[in-house]
């Protein structure tokens, strides 16, 4: 669900760890893992607290010189290594170098969307992956990111999800793996044909509705599976 963020003074390591306690019960690491997505026309990036772009996976192979993002972009799933100081994620607005923030904790598996708030300024929607599908289905949700429609739902081969409103998601819900159409519905009727979607079988995936192009009316949307 939408997890509302604050600023927290902190600075961002990236290295994995893990944590166990001497009398053989298993402790939770100390470590967030995050995937970064971009539902806005601003272009994004992760930073550390020297302001330095993270090199990150995007379209499947590492590249630490495209470490901006853009709409229906996504980065590769990011293990963050959180103490007293390394508290929190932070992503810069590329085109006003604004740092924006969002609080993490360990153990912590999110999908952090960026969006456009009513005012059209870039806002983090923290989205909880911890989920457990079904075995012969998937995980699915959606981040409604419109501003100007309001709440939404989804529907395949029904209704799927209740209403959900502007800078929320829906909670998870197991749906089927192949393909079926999804569509996306206020009250007065469906806003966006999203066409036929399969999702990948054990896993959990997140549709992100975004707000059209500019100049256009047609809403966008983008799949991104959790980590």
């Amino acid at each position: 669900m939408f997890r509302p963020f604050r600023a927290i003074v902190g600075a961002l390591a990236l290295t994995a760890a893990a944590a166990c306690g001497d009398n053989n019960s298993v402790q939770v690491a100390n470590v967030a893992t995050v995937r970064l997505v971009n539902a806005t026309d601003t272009p994004i990036s992760l930073v550390t607290a020297t302001n330095t772009p993270v090199s990150f996976v995007n379209a499947g192979a590492p590249d630490s010189a495209n470490a901006t993002l853009e709409f229906g972009q996504t980065s590769g799933c990011v293990s963050i290594q959180l103490s007293s100081t390394v508290t929190q994620l932070t992503v810069r607005n590329d085109a006003t170098d604004a740092l924006i923030h969002a609080p993490l904790a360990a153990g912590d598996n999110l999908t952090v969307v960026a969006f456009a708030g009513a005012a059209g300024n870039v806002q983090l929607a923290t989205l909880d992956n911890h989920f457990s599908p079904e075995s012969i289905g998937a995980g699915l949700r959606f981040f409604n990111g419109v501003s100007s429609i309001g709440a939404l739902f989804m529907q395949r081969a029904g209704a799927l999800t209740p209403s959900v409103p502007f800078g929320s998601a829906s909670s998870f819900v197991n749906s089927r793996a192949d393909s079926a159409l999804v569509t996306f519905v206020d009250r007065s009727g469906v806003v966006l044909d999203a066409g036929e979607l399969s999702f990948s079988r054990g896993k959990n995936s997140t549709v992100v509705v975004g707000p059209p192009a500019g100049g256009t009316t047609p809403l966008r949307f983008f799949t991104v599976q959790g980590c």
